[in-house]
Protein backbone atom coordinates (compact mmCIF):
# COMPACT_ATOMS: atom_id res chain seq x y z
CA UNK A 1 0.00 0.00 0.00
CA UNK A 2 2.99 2.17 0.73
CA UNK A 3 4.28 1.83 -2.61
CA UNK A 4 0.98 2.48 -3.84
CA UNK A 5 0.45 5.56 -2.41
CA UNK A 6 3.84 6.85 -3.28
CA UNK A 7 3.24 5.99 -6.71
CA UNK A 8 0.28 8.03 -6.69
CA UNK A 9 2.13 11.12 -4.69
CA UNK A 10 4.56 10.82 -7.41
CA UNK A 11 2.36 10.89 -10.59
CA UNK A 12 0.38 13.95 -8.74
CA UNK A 13 3.55 15.34 -8.71
CA UNK A 14 4.41 15.04 -12.68
CA UNK A 15 0.69 16.47 -13.37
CA UNK A 16 1.67 19.68 -11.25
CA UNK A 17 4.60 19.61 -12.92
CA UNK A 18 3.69 19.43 -16.34
CA UNK A 19 0.49 22.41 -15.62
CA UNK A 20 2.61 25.27 -14.23
CA UNK A 21 5.44 24.54 -16.46
CA UNK A 22 2.91 24.74 -19.54
CA UNK A 23 1.80 27.99 -18.02
CA UNK A 24 5.10 28.85 -18.44
CA UNK A 25 5.77 28.41 -22.07
CA UNK A 26 7.33 25.21 -21.38
CA UNK A 27 6.21 22.82 -24.57
CA UNK A 28 4.29 19.60 -24.04
CA UNK A 29 7.17 17.90 -26.04
CA UNK A 30 9.13 17.81 -22.59
CA UNK A 31 6.46 16.04 -20.40
CA UNK A 32 8.10 12.37 -21.08
CA UNK A 33 11.06 13.87 -19.39
CA UNK A 34 8.75 14.94 -16.02
CA UNK A 35 8.74 11.86 -13.76
CA UNK A 36 12.35 11.45 -14.14
CA UNK A 37 12.77 14.51 -12.00
CA UNK A 38 13.38 12.48 -8.30
CA UNK A 39 15.53 10.06 -10.00
CA UNK A 40 19.48 10.22 -9.72
CA UNK A 41 19.45 12.49 -6.63
CA UNK A 42 17.19 15.11 -8.15
CA UNK A 43 19.54 15.54 -11.79
CA UNK A 44 16.98 13.29 -13.66
CA UNK A 45 15.31 16.03 -15.48
CA UNK A 46 18.25 18.01 -16.07
CA UNK A 47 20.25 15.14 -16.97
CA UNK A 48 17.61 14.01 -19.47
CA UNK A 49 16.74 17.21 -21.14
CA UNK A 50 20.23 18.68 -21.64
CA UNK A 51 21.18 14.58 -23.28
CA UNK A 52 17.98 15.41 -25.47
CA UNK A 53 19.53 18.93 -26.60
CA UNK A 54 23.00 17.49 -27.14
CA UNK A 55 21.79 14.68 -28.98
CA UNK A 56 18.94 17.36 -31.48
CA UNK A 57 21.92 20.00 -31.84
CA UNK A 58 24.42 17.30 -33.37
CA UNK A 59 21.92 15.74 -35.55
CA UNK A 60 20.82 18.77 -36.93
CA UNK A 61 24.29 20.53 -37.34
CA UNK A 62 25.47 17.54 -38.92
CA UNK A 63 22.26 16.92 -41.37
CA UNK A 64 22.67 19.84 -42.71
CA UNK A 65 26.94 19.88 -42.34
CA UNK A 66 26.76 17.00 -45.15
CA UNK A 67 23.97 18.55 -47.46
CA UNK A 68 26.54 21.51 -47.87
CA UNK A 69 29.02 19.82 -48.20
CA UNK A 70 27.87 17.75 -51.09
CA UNK A 71 25.87 20.65 -52.65
CA UNK A 72 29.74 22.79 -52.38
CA UNK A 73 27.52 25.76 -53.09
CA UNK A 74 28.80 28.97 -51.78
CA UNK A 75 26.21 31.67 -51.64
CA UNK A 76 28.58 34.71 -49.85
CA UNK A 77 31.91 34.44 -49.59
CA UNK A 78 32.51 36.26 -46.00
CA UNK A 79 35.91 36.84 -46.13
CA UNK A 80 38.27 39.58 -45.20
CA UNK A 81 41.46 41.20 -45.17
CA UNK A 82 41.41 40.13 -41.71
CA UNK A 83 40.54 36.97 -41.86
CA UNK A 84 43.54 36.17 -43.50
CA UNK A 85 45.70 38.00 -40.96
CA UNK A 86 44.46 36.49 -37.96
CA UNK A 87 47.54 33.65 -37.14
CA UNK A 88 46.61 29.83 -37.37
CA UNK A 89 47.50 28.74 -33.60
CA UNK A 90 47.51 24.79 -33.69
CA UNK A 91 47.42 24.82 -29.80
CA UNK A 92 43.78 26.59 -29.75
CA UNK A 93 42.16 23.95 -30.88
CA UNK A 94 42.21 22.56 -27.28
CA UNK A 95 40.46 26.15 -26.23
CA UNK A 96 38.25 25.33 -29.54
CA UNK A 97 36.79 22.00 -27.74
CA UNK A 98 36.03 23.37 -24.38
CA UNK A 99 32.70 23.66 -26.19
CA UNK A 100 31.71 20.47 -24.80
CA UNK A 101 32.69 21.94 -21.34
CA UNK A 102 29.77 24.32 -21.30
CA UNK A 103 26.87 21.62 -21.79
CA UNK A 104 27.00 20.09 -18.08
CA UNK A 105 27.11 23.62 -16.46
CA UNK A 106 23.30 24.83 -16.48
CA UNK A 107 22.96 21.39 -15.05
CA UNK A 108 25.09 21.90 -12.11
CA UNK A 109 23.47 25.56 -11.90
CA UNK A 110 20.07 25.47 -11.47
CA UNK A 111 18.28 24.41 -8.83
CA UNK A 112 17.11 20.95 -8.70
CA UNK A 113 13.25 22.20 -7.77
CA UNK A 114 10.56 23.46 -10.12
CA UNK A 115 12.47 26.48 -10.90
CA UNK A 116 15.04 24.68 -11.95
CA UNK A 117 13.07 22.41 -14.09
CA UNK A 118 11.30 25.07 -15.63
CA UNK A 119 14.10 27.48 -16.48
CA UNK A 120 16.43 24.72 -17.66
CA UNK A 121 13.37 24.07 -20.20
CA UNK A 122 13.23 27.30 -21.56
CA UNK A 123 16.80 27.59 -22.21
CA UNK A 124 16.53 24.23 -24.02
CA UNK A 125 13.50 25.68 -25.66
CA UNK A 126 15.68 28.91 -26.47
CA UNK A 127 18.68 26.49 -27.58
CA UNK A 128 16.08 24.76 -30.49
CA UNK A 129 14.71 27.84 -31.85
CA UNK A 130 18.92 29.35 -32.06
CA UNK A 131 19.58 25.55 -34.00
CA UNK A 132 16.46 26.25 -36.64
CA UNK A 133 17.63 29.71 -37.10
CA UNK A 134 21.05 28.56 -37.53
CA UNK A 135 20.58 25.80 -39.91
CA UNK A 136 18.31 28.01 -42.34
CA UNK A 137 21.05 30.17 -42.78
CA UNK A 138 23.33 27.41 -43.29
CA UNK A 139 21.15 25.75 -45.95
CA UNK A 140 19.87 28.62 -47.46
CA UNK A 141 23.06 31.35 -46.93
CA UNK A 142 25.63 28.70 -47.48
CA UNK A 143 29.63 29.85 -47.53
CA UNK A 144 32.87 27.45 -47.67
CA UNK A 145 35.28 28.37 -44.25
CA UNK A 146 38.22 28.85 -47.24
CA UNK A 147 40.44 29.92 -44.27
CA UNK A 148 40.41 26.76 -42.84
CA UNK A 149 43.49 26.07 -45.68
CA UNK A 150 46.16 28.10 -43.47
CA UNK A 151 45.71 25.37 -40.82
CA UNK A 152 45.36 22.16 -43.17
CA UNK A 153 49.08 23.47 -44.51
CA UNK A 154 50.43 23.41 -41.04
CA UNK A 155 49.08 19.50 -39.96
CA UNK A 156 52.17 17.84 -42.08
CA UNK A 157 54.58 19.61 -39.47
CA UNK A 158 52.35 19.32 -36.47
CA UNK A 159 53.53 17.33 -32.99
CA UNK A 160 51.65 13.56 -34.66
CA UNK A 161 49.48 13.99 -31.53
CA UNK A 162 48.21 17.11 -32.64
CA UNK A 163 48.27 16.75 -35.76
CA UNK A 164 45.67 13.74 -35.51
CA UNK A 165 43.19 15.80 -33.06
CA UNK A 166 43.03 18.13 -36.18
CA UNK A 167 42.49 15.10 -38.35
CA UNK A 168 39.47 14.41 -36.63
CA UNK A 169 37.81 17.71 -36.48
CA UNK A 170 38.35 17.79 -39.87
CA UNK A 171 37.03 14.19 -40.22
CA UNK A 172 34.03 14.90 -38.23
CA UNK A 173 33.06 19.15 -39.30
CA UNK A 174 33.74 19.97 -42.83
CA UNK A 175 34.24 23.11 -43.72
CA UNK A 176 30.58 24.50 -44.19
CA UNK A 177 28.15 25.81 -41.60
CA UNK A 178 29.88 28.76 -41.81
CA UNK A 179 27.74 31.31 -40.06
CA UNK A 180 26.54 32.61 -37.77
CA UNK A 181 28.81 30.17 -35.40
CA UNK A 182 27.15 28.01 -33.39
CA UNK A 183 30.45 27.38 -30.75
CA UNK A 184 29.49 31.47 -30.05
CA UNK A 185 26.45 31.40 -29.92
CA UNK A 186 25.12 28.19 -27.75
CA UNK A 187 28.06 28.66 -25.21
CA UNK A 188 26.72 32.33 -24.77
CA UNK A 189 22.98 31.21 -24.30
CA UNK A 190 25.02 28.75 -21.44
CA UNK A 191 27.17 31.67 -19.67
CA UNK A 192 24.25 33.80 -19.44
CA UNK A 193 21.70 31.06 -17.86
CA UNK A 194 24.89 30.13 -15.91
CA UNK A 195 25.11 34.21 -14.39
CA UNK A 196 21.42 33.99 -13.55
CA UNK A 197 21.44 31.34 -11.33
CA UNK A 198 24.41 32.52 -9.79
CA UNK A 199 22.72 35.38 -9.20
CA UNK A 200 19.71 33.51 -7.74
CA UNK A 201 22.00 31.09 -5.51
CA UNK A 202 23.93 34.17 -4.49
CA UNK A 203 23.27 32.88 -0.93
CA UNK A 204 25.43 29.82 -1.91
CA UNK A 205 27.77 31.39 -3.79
CA UNK A 206 29.04 34.43 -2.38
CA UNK A 207 32.23 34.36 -3.98
CA UNK A 208 30.63 34.15 -7.39
CA UNK A 209 32.14 37.20 -8.86
CA UNK A 210 35.40 35.70 -9.83
CA UNK A 211 34.01 32.34 -10.99
CA UNK A 212 31.77 34.43 -13.16
CA UNK A 213 34.79 36.50 -14.67
CA UNK A 214 36.85 33.79 -15.26
CA UNK A 215 34.08 32.26 -17.34
CA UNK A 216 33.56 34.70 -19.36
CA UNK A 217 37.09 35.05 -20.29
CA UNK A 218 36.86 31.65 -21.11
CA UNK A 219 34.10 32.50 -23.69
CA UNK A 220 35.91 34.94 -25.01
CA UNK A 221 38.93 32.83 -25.41
CA UNK A 222 36.42 30.38 -26.98
CA UNK A 223 35.39 32.87 -29.25
CA UNK A 224 38.44 33.53 -30.22
CA UNK A 225 39.58 30.14 -31.13
CA UNK A 226 37.36 29.93 -33.74
CA UNK A 227 39.59 32.36 -35.08
CA UNK A 228 42.92 30.80 -34.97
CA UNK A 229 42.28 27.27 -35.35
CA UNK A 230 40.80 28.92 -38.80
CA UNK A 231 37.05 26.97 -38.45
CA UNK A 232 35.30 30.18 -38.68
CA UNK A 233 35.48 33.68 -40.45
CA UNK A 234 35.19 36.70 -38.40
CA UNK A 235 31.39 37.19 -39.55
CA UNK A 236 30.84 33.83 -37.96
CA UNK A 237 32.04 34.71 -34.69
CA UNK A 238 29.86 37.94 -34.86
CA UNK A 239 27.05 37.50 -35.93
CA UNK A 240 26.72 34.17 -34.08
CA UNK A 241 27.58 36.66 -30.80
CA UNK A 242 24.58 38.93 -32.21
CA UNK A 243 21.90 35.91 -32.66
CA UNK A 244 23.11 34.25 -29.04
CA UNK A 245 22.29 38.03 -27.72
CA UNK A 246 18.96 37.88 -29.31
CA UNK A 247 17.45 34.86 -28.52
CA UNK A 248 18.52 35.38 -24.73
CA UNK A 249 16.64 39.15 -24.41
CA UNK A 250 13.68 38.57 -26.72
CA UNK A 251 13.18 34.91 -26.04
CA UNK A 252 14.41 33.29 -23.10
CA UNK A 253 14.47 35.86 -20.25
CA UNK A 254 11.09 37.25 -20.66
CA UNK A 255 9.55 33.97 -20.42
CA UNK A 256 12.11 33.11 -17.53
CA UNK A 257 10.78 36.40 -15.53
CA UNK A 258 7.36 35.22 -15.69
CA UNK A 259 5.66 34.15 -12.35
CA UNK A 260 3.86 30.89 -11.88
CA UNK A 261 3.11 29.15 -8.71
CA UNK A 262 6.30 27.11 -7.78
CA UNK A 263 5.54 23.78 -5.69
CA UNK A 264 8.11 21.22 -4.80
CA UNK A 265 7.53 18.53 -2.80
CA UNK A 266 9.80 17.77 0.09
CA UNK A 267 11.33 14.90 -0.52
CA UNK A 268 13.26 16.23 -3.49
CA UNK A 269 16.73 18.25 -2.85
CA UNK A 270 16.49 21.71 -4.08
CA UNK A 271 20.15 22.22 -4.81
CA UNK A 272 23.23 20.98 -6.26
Amino acid sequence: MTDVRQDDVRQDDVRQDIDSMRTAGVWRIWAPLYPLHDRWNGFGFHLALMTAISVIGLAGYHVTLHFANGRGVTAWDPTNSWDTTVPPLPWSIFIYLTLYLYFPLPILASNRDLRGRRELALLAQGMILLFLISYAFFLFMPAEVGVRTQMEQLVPVMHPRLASLFDIVYYLDRPWNSWPSLHVSESLLIVLFVQRWLGIRADEFPNRRPWMAGLWIAWIALSLSILTTKQHFIWDLITGAVLGALIWWFYILPKLEQRTADREPSSVPTSA
